[in-house]
This record gives structure tokens, sequence and C-alpha cells, in this order.
């Protein structure tokens, strides 16, 4: 799909409406030009009624100006609208693998970059059209007074236009490697500011994270450079071309057509005015490719996302009613996509999760822990083997309300700017929790809101545990919680708050590598290299 496609579809009924405002602009421009010519003419320029036609051209050509711009933009904009729409809608049902391969840059440039580009070009969608419009009509007035000098100006114009269309293939190339580079340009700069304490660590690590970034803004600059000049260069011999015609109606034309110095005036001034015109349609050209290439990149995200296998965007089944008795994984498997033939694997696994019990899982960096629970708790799809909850195997018609069983808090876990998901929420057991936190002093809640959430590492963690805890769901995953606390309060989520949601009734999947704690799980669950190595009970760690 072009922009152009994109504006005609949007524009539905409108379109009609939008190029007979576009057309009635073209319309008094032209009449204003033949009224200077006439009056110039005259012997009486003064005469009112060729003055009064004159005003009236130029409020005409306001009102159908300003209708055209408006509805353009209007329409472009809400084209936009629905397309952020649709894509964000595509975001939230696909499922964390697929997001995780695109890549949060590509995503937030093709919203926000691309998207910007096609705004910025529903201006220039207007004064194209009334240039369209203003050119065509004015070729009729110069084809009107000098046949001989509209075959001209056809004549230099198609000369003109193919030149530039073949310049504009080049600039096509450019505007891609810029868009490429720009990702590359903002994946590397996203090492630098979420790594930046592991770079302050090695001058080496930074030195060649630095090279790759200036070496990304090089390209964009090259790109940029280039794509300029090519528009620049156009532009020049855009220019050139009215000289030249001006100077062949001026200097040629008469040595082989009668022409009196009056009707070279004529076209002299019918030319300069359709200049005008043209030279709008020009400035449009670049706009136009641009936006037909951002249009393109935003429509391969989409194909990106669609290839995901989206979730049904309805309320799905809830076989469960937010509650169970068991999850059972029957040698459940799931295999990262990686970069050469053999991504990370986990599995087959076989586990039963019962309903009230607390259960570790630990191991090595790399054993696969935080994988195993995505795929448990059903941000991953299972590449093989089954996942069951009270005998119900989880599809993808039952996804959805599988995954409102869990409340997590992941060691790269996000607090929103407000409560989302959470109704009615009580400001008074907030300000509870906030106290047993301790984190009255840091922050407080205000319109269903967080006052501050700039805190440390560790702060941050018991600000998202008070949400899990407003949350108050059948299931609790905790991926290294303890890791960023201090003594006191890694002392208080184990003894604790552990034992406390157990009394409740609640599920606790922890992620945990202090073993001085494990005896405050039921059991504790070993993997390495993808598998379940051990299944340790309380009991059975107590004997000596």
């Amino acid at each position: 799909m072009t922009i152009v496609e994109l504006f005609l579809d949007e524009a539905g009924r409108e379109r009609r409406a939008v190029l007979a405002a576009a057309s009635l602009a073209g319309v008094a421009n032209v009449l204003v030009l033949a009224l200077v010519n006439a009056a110039s003419a005259s012997s009486d320029p003064a005469e009112f009624r060729v003055f009064a036609m004159f005003a009236l051209g130029v409020v005409l050509y306001a009102v159908a100006g300003r209708a055209t711009y408006h509805r353009c933009v209007a329409i472009v904009e809400s084209a936009l609208h629905r397309m952020k729409t649709r894509i964000v809608d595509k975001i939230e049902r696909a499922d964390l693998a697929s997001i995780e391969r695109i890549g949060s840059a590509e995503i937030f440039d093709r919203i926000t970059e691309n998207v910007a580009v096609i705004s910025g070009w529903a201006g220039n969608m207007a004064h194209v059209l009334q240039s369209a419009s203003i050119s065509v009509f004015a070729c009729l007035y110069l084809a009107y007074v000098s046949p001989t000098a509209f075959v001209l100006l056809a004549l230099l114009t198609a000369i003109s236009v193919s030149i530039y269309r073949a310049r504009l293939r080049e600039l096509d190339g450019y505007f891609q490697e810029k868009a490429q580079t720009r990702l590359r340009f903002f994946d590397s700069l996203t090492d630098l500011l979420r790594g930046f304490k592991e770079v302050k660590y090695s001058r080496r690590r930074g030195s060649e994270l630095r090279a790759d970034i200036v070496a990304h803004s090089e390209r964009m600059r090259h790109a940029t450079v280039q794509s300029g000049r090519i528009f620049d260069d156009n532009w020049i011999f855009a220019n050139c071309s009215l000289f030249a015609l001006l100077g062949t109606v001026v200097f040629v034309l008469p040595q082989h057509v009668p022409t009196d110095t009056a009707m070279t005036g004529t076209l002299v001034a019918g030319t300069m005015f359709i200049w005008g015109p043209l030279s709008g349609i020009i400035n449009g050209v670049a706009a136009f490719t641009r936006s037909n290439q951002a249009l393109a990149e935003i429509a391969a995200l989409e194909a990106k996302l669609d290839a995901a296998g989206l979730e049904s965007s309805g309320p799905g089944e809830d076989p469960w009613g937010g509650r169970f008795s068991s999850i059972e994984l029957r040698g459940l498997q799931y295999g990262h996509a990686g970069g050469t033939d053999q991504g990370f694997h986990i599995g087959p696994i076989d586990l039963t999760v019962n309903a009230g019990e607390v259960l570790f899982i630990v191991g090595g960096n790399g054993s696969g822990k935080t994988t195993l629970v995505k795929t448990l708790t059903g941000l991953y799809a299972p590449s093989g083997g089954r996942l069951l909850v009270d005998g119900i195997s989880v599809d993808q018609h039952n996804a959805a309300a599988y995954r409102e069983l869990f409340t997590t808090i992941y060691s790269d876990f996000h607090l929103f700017s407000r409560l989302y998901g959470l109704a009615d929420v009580d400001s008074g057991e907030v300000h509870r929790l906030l106290a047993q936190m301790h984190l009255r002093s840091q922050t407080s809640f205000a319109e269903g809101s967080f006052t501050k959430r700039e805190l440390s590492t560790g702060q941050r963690k018991r600000l998202a545990m008070i949400v899990a805890l407003l949350e108050d769901r059948p299931i609790y995953v905790f991926d290294e919680w303890a890791a960023d606390q201090d003594p006191e309060f890694r002392k208080y989520f184990y003894t604790e708050l552990l034992p406390t949601l157990r009394a409740r009734g609640k599920t606790v999947l922890a992620v945990s590598h202090d073993d001085r704690y494990f005896s405050c799980a039921d059991r504790v669950i070993t993997m390495e290299q993808g598998q379940i190595r051990a299944v340790q009970r309380s009991a059975e760690r107590a004997r000596p």
C-alpha cells in the first residue's frame, strides 16, 4: 500500500469533497491570474467589476485551500490513529518470544519516527493536491493563450520529470539505509544506557561500544547528507528547467511565432504562476518518497506481528474461575530460536505445582530457571509437552485466563505510572503496605499513582511487591526478589512474607540463590542445563 492508497481508503466518501475543494482552489488561482493579466492589459485597470472578481477569487482560494488542508490533515491523522491502535492491539496479543525477537528499538521507531514522518506528510499532501489542481488549470489557461508555449512547457516538464524520477530511486535507497542504520544506532545506544554500570567497569567494552555507536552515526550522517544532496540537486535542476523555459519564451518563441510584447509578458507571468505550484509538487515528492518508505516499514512490522500468531482479542474461555488445585507439566519443552541451528532449550520437564505450596527454583546462571518460569506462567508457548491446570490443557483459547492466575515480579520488572488493572484501590491499604515496606518517607499514593518511582532497585522491588499484594492473585512468582534487598528485608521476605502468603492459601514460585533460607520452601527444584536435576522436600533437607 502506498501513502496515496492509505489516504484514499481512509477518506472514503470524503475524497470527492477534498478533490472538489482542491479543484476550486486551482480554479480560483487561475481566475486571479487571468484577472491580473486582464487588468494589466485594460485601459481602465481600476474597474470595480474586475477588482470585485479578483477579491472573490482570493476569498475562494482561501476558503477552498483551508478546507483542503484541514481535511487532508484530519484524514491522515485518523488513519494514523487507527494504525497505531491496531499495532498496539497486535503487540498486546503477541507472545513474549515474538516481541523479544522483533526488539523494542524497531517497535518504538516504527510507532514514533515513522508515524511522525507520515503525519508530517499530511500538510504536504494538501499542498500537493492544491498545487496539482492549480497547475492543471494554469496549463489550460496557458494553452488557451499560446498553444506553442504550452507544448514547450509540456515537453520540458516531461523531460525534467523523467530525470527527476531516476534520481528519486537513488534517494529511496538512501532513505532505506538511513532507516536501517537508525535502528542499529538505537540498539547500541540502548546498550550504553542499560549497561552503563558494566561499561564503567571495562574501558575496552566502553571503547568498542562507542566505536559501534560512532560507526552507526557516521552511516546515518552519510545517508542523510547524500539524500540531501540529491534533493538539492533536483531542486536546482528544476529551477534551471524553469530558467530554460523562460529563456525559450522570451528569446526563442518570438523568433518563430508572431508574439507582441504584451503577449510575451502574459506568457512569462503565466509560466511564473505555474512554477509556484510545480515547485510545491517537487517539494512534496521527497516527502512522498520518505512517507512511502515509512509506511512500508510499518507494514513490515505488522507482518512480523501477524506471523507471531496473535491471540484472540475477545475474553476467551476461563474454565478455572480464578482458582486452581494443581498445575501439571507433562514433558514440557521450550526452545529459544537462536542465531545458530541450536538455541537454548529446556525440558522435557515433568512437575506438579500444588495450590498453597511454596517452591524455590534454584540453579546456576543459564540453567533455565527464568525460562522455566516464563513457560510455566504462560509467557512462552511450550514447543512440546503439555501444561494442564486441574486436568484441563492450557491452549490458545484459555491462555489469557491461565495467565490471570499469576502475579509476577521478574528481575527486569516494570513499574507502571498508574495502577492499571486495579479498580477502587483502598488508599488506606496502600499506605499501610508502604509503611510495611518502609517506603512511607520515599513515596506516597495519590490519585491512583505512586508519587515517586525513581527509587533504588531494592525500593522499586518493594514497590512492585505492594502492587503484587494488591492484585491478590492465587500464584505469586518472584525472580530473585531478595537479591537487591538489605539483610533486614531479605530475612523479612523469607521468614515473614512467604509464610504469610502460604497461610492465605497462596502458591509461591521463587527463583532464589539464598541457600540459607531454602528451609522456608516446601520444595526446592534444582535446574541444570534446562533440566530438573533434583526436587528436594523440606523434610528431606532437615535430615542430618
